[in-house]
């Protein structure tokens, strides 16, 4: 599962990653092989490569149309695709990048570093004691600068810009910037390992180990957790121009939120079982539910209802009743039509169209007090089947 290929790591930040696509920002190649999107190679041709660190790998370079397909598969198969990285989130099991077998894998933590600080400027993760304790997540491990550079004169903190001389390593920083490159190419079965890297440092495919390498210990799918949310939504995305039935659309992407949440929150050992039921029920409702929506050949009556009730919102933009109807049917629930029409939203419906026949506008939310239930009020989280 390949997902990093699909992003641009020239301009990936700690808060953003963008993804190919075939317009703007199409994989253009260097020489070494590598990719960055067409936008970062234009703006900066003589740019190093961000994987390999070649010095102007694009300056030569070109887009690579033969990609598209690679894209269009992902795109095309996202729900398979989603099946198969929980699979292997779930038992650590994929393909071994040395003997190709399918087996339980574990990372050669040693060769990873090796390759990672290569041809990297580790003076550029230096930073400060007081930085660093100020950092929760560093726990009082602090690896001093000069097991990694061997510096004489005093160097930059990244973090505060100050100059000093006794500075510490940022693991944090350092594995974030590495974490995408090249990492399927250190997943090995224990045949292999025992072969080739029985003096390395590995870890599971699962979970990070405290090393100097990684600073907490964190699942380590989690960086591709992003990458699957931003497929998953441009696969359900329509224009509100294209929508076919507002509602339907509504709890699709509801479901969606809800995936990419149980995405993050992998249960422990003892409960795995019912949370990997759960979430094969929740990819198989999305899935229908799509498929299902796909098929629709005209326009809902739930638009008519949906445009005349427009100015009817909370505090965040949603109109509480539709929000109400699509949260009243559960998640992992598959149910055929539209649920304004669900006899459980009958009451709801009705409320509804008597206040589009008062002309009612509600202007400011009403003022919640202690206890007060929010759903009640239909203040759920904003999500991007939101009315803009």
């Amino acid at each position: 599962m390949h997902l990093e290929s699909l992003i641009c790591l020239a301009c990936k930040t700690y808060n953003n990653v963008n993804l190919f696509d075939n317009d703007t920002r199409r994989p253009f190649v260097g020489t070494c092989g590598h990719s960055i999107c067409s936008i970062c190679a234009k703006s900066n041709p003589k740019q190093t490569c961000p994987v390999c660190y070649k010095k102007e790998a694009f300056k030569n370079g070109a887009v690579n149309y033969s990609s598209s397909s690679i894209m269009g598969n992902f795109d095309y198969d996202i729900f398979q695709v989603i099946r198969k990285w929980w699979m292997s989130y779930e038992s650590g099991i994929g393909v071994c990048s040395k003997c190709s077998a399918r087996k339980l894998l574990r990372v050669c933590e040693t060769c990873k570093l090796k390759e990672a600080i290569k041809h990297r400027d580790l003076s550029k993760y230096a930073i400060c004691e007081c930085c660093a304790k100020s950092k929760r997540f560093y726990e009082g491990k602090l690896e001093n600068l000069r097991n990694f550079v061997d510096h004489k004169i005093p160097l930059e903190c990244h973090f505060c810009h100050t100059n000093d001389q006794n500075l510490f390593f940022d693991n944090f920083e350092f594995q974030w910037d590495t974490e995408h490159l090249n990492l399927a190419d250190f997943n090995f079965c224990s045949d292999c390992i025992l072969d080739n890297h029985e003096d390395h440092v590995t870890s599971k495919i699962l979970i990070y180990e405290t090393t100097y390498f990684s600073v907490f210990p964190a699942k380590r799918k989690e960086e591709t957790i992003p990458l699957l949310g931003m497929l998953l939504k441009k696969k359900l995305f329509e224009a509100d121009e294209n929508i076919k039935c507002k509602l339907r659309y509504m709890r699709m992407m509801r479901i969606c939120e809800k995936m990419i949440t149980t995405f993050y929150f992998v249960k422990s050992i003892g409960s795995r079982r019912r949370s990997n039921g759960n979430f094969k029920k929740l990819v198989s409702s999305l899935e229908e539910q799509y498929n299902k929506y796909k098929q629709l050949e005209s326009p809902c009556t739930c638009l008519k209802v949906w445009k005349d009730s427009e100015n009817i919102v909370n505090i965040l933009g949603e109109n509480p009743s539709l929000c109400r109807m699509v949260e009243r049917v559960g998640v992992l629930e598959v149910r055929n039509g539209c649920p304004l029409e669900f006899e459980s939203n009958r009451e709801e419906k009705k409320k509804l169209l008597e206040l589009i026949r008062r002309g009612v506008k509600v202007e400011e939310p009403q003022r919640l007090q202690i206890g007060d239930d929010f759903d009640s009020f239909g203040l759920t989280p904003q999500s991007s089947y939101s009315k803009k």
